[in-house]
C-alpha cells in the first residue's frame, strides 16, 4: 500500500486506476478494490465499474457526511471529471436498491408539485433524476422497474395523483397475493407440525393450534404447552357449557391451576397467552370423538 501526503494524490491515483491501494498520510482518505473512500470502507465516494460489453464508468455517491468528507468528495469529483460518471445514492447498493432509491426520491419531489408556485422546477428535478436512472440502466443492461418508469414520467400534480391511485391499486393486489402465499405456506407448515414432522411452529396469523400426541395421550399447543387428554376433555366441556350460557370475559377461572381463562366466546378462547379459534377446538374435539 502506497502512502501519500495529499488527498489529491490519492484521488488521482484512484481515478487513473493505479493497481493496488493507497492511503493518505492522515489515514482519512484511501482507495482499493476499485473504490475510493472517506474515512474507511463505510463511506464509498466512488467506484470503478465495468459492464458486460467491457465499457467502464464510475458510480459516484450523492451522499455526504461531514465537512471533511464533503472536501474529499469534491477532490475526487475533480480528479475523475474526465471519466463516465453515473451519480447514485451509494455505490455500494445493488441494482434493486439503487432503482428503489430513485423511485423514492422522485416521489418525494412529486409531493411538492401541488403546492409549488413554480411546478416546472420540480418537474425538471424529476426528469433529471430519471435521466440518470436511464443512464445507469442502459450502462448495466438493466430493465427499469415499471413503478420507477411511471414515477419518472410525472410532470404535474394530476399525473402524480394518477400515479398514487395506480400505486395503491397495485399495492393492494400485491398484498392480497402475498397474503395468499403466506396463508398457503402457513398451512403447509401447520400440516407438518400436526404430523410431527417438526416440533416448532410459529403462527403468522396470531392464532394458536392443537395436536394430539397418541404416544403420550397428550394435547400439545403450538406454543409448546402440554396437558393430558383428560384435562383437555374437561376444558372442552367447560368451554361448551360456557358458550351455551353466553360466554364470559375475565372468567375468574384458571386452567391447570395457573393459566387464567381470559375469554370464552362463540368465536375464540383466550387462556394465558394462547388464543385459539372455536373452529380449531371443534376440529380437535371431533378428532377425539368428543362431539
Amino acid at each position: 500500500m502506497s502512502v501519500r501526503t495529499e488527498c489529491w494524490d490519492i484521488a488521482h491515483e484512484w481515478a487513473n486506476r493505479q493497481d493496488g491501494s493507497g492511503i493518505g498520510a492522515g489515514g482519512n482518505m484511501l482507495y482499493g478494490g476499485g473504490c475510493v473512500y472517506s474515512y474507511g470502507d463505510h463511506f464509498i465516494i466512488a467506484k470503478h465499474v465495468k459492464n458486460e460489453a467491457g465499457e467502464r464508468a464510475v458510480l459516484f455517491t450523492e451522499r455526504t457526511y461531514s465537512q471533511t468528507t464533503a472536501k474529499h468528495i469534491a477532490i475526487v469529483r475533480n480528479a475523475s471529471s474526465h471519466l463516465n460518471i453515473i451519480h447514485v445514492a451509494d455505490p455500494a447498493l445493488t441494482h434493486e436498491e439503487v432503482f428503489a432509491d430513485w423511485k423514492q426520491r422522485i416521489i418525494t419531489i412529486a409531493e411538492k408539485l401541488a403546492q409549488a408556485k413554480r411546478p416546472q422546477k420540480y418537474a425538471t428535478l424529476i426528469a433529471d433524476l430519471y435521466s440518470e436512472a436511464q443512464r445507469y440502466a442502459d450502462f448495466f443492461g438493466q430493465a427499469i422497474p415499471e413503478q420507477l418508469a411511471q414515477a419518472g414520467n410525472i410532470r404535474n400534480s394530476e399525473q402524480f395523483a394518477d400515479y398514487l391511485a395506480k400505486d395503491r391499486e397495485e399495492r393492494a393486489i400485491e398484498q392480497a397475493k402475498q397474503k395468499k402465499r403466506s396463508q398457503k405456506l402457513q398451512q403447509a407448515k401447520l400440516k407438518a407440525w400436526r404430523a410431527f414432522e417438526t416440533n416448532s411452529f410459529i403462527s403468522a396469523d396470531g392464532w394458536d393450534y392443537l395436536r394430539c400426541n397418541v404416544n403420550t395421550c397428550e394435547v400439545e399447543t403450538t406454543q409448546q404447552i402440554t396437558f393430558s387428554l383428560y384435562e383437555g376433555k374437561a376444558l372442552f366441556s367447560f368451554i361448551s357449557d360456557t358458550i351455551a350460557k353466553g360466554g364470559c370475559s375475565d372468567c375468574k377461572e384458571t386452567f391447570l391451576g395457573q393459566y387464567p381463562i381470559i375469554e370464552v366466546s362463540k368465536d375464540q378462547i383466550r387462556i394465558g397467552c394462547h388464543k385459539v379459534a372455536i373452529k380449531e377446538i371443534n376440529r380437535f374435539a371431533d378428532q377425539q370423538g368428543w362431539l
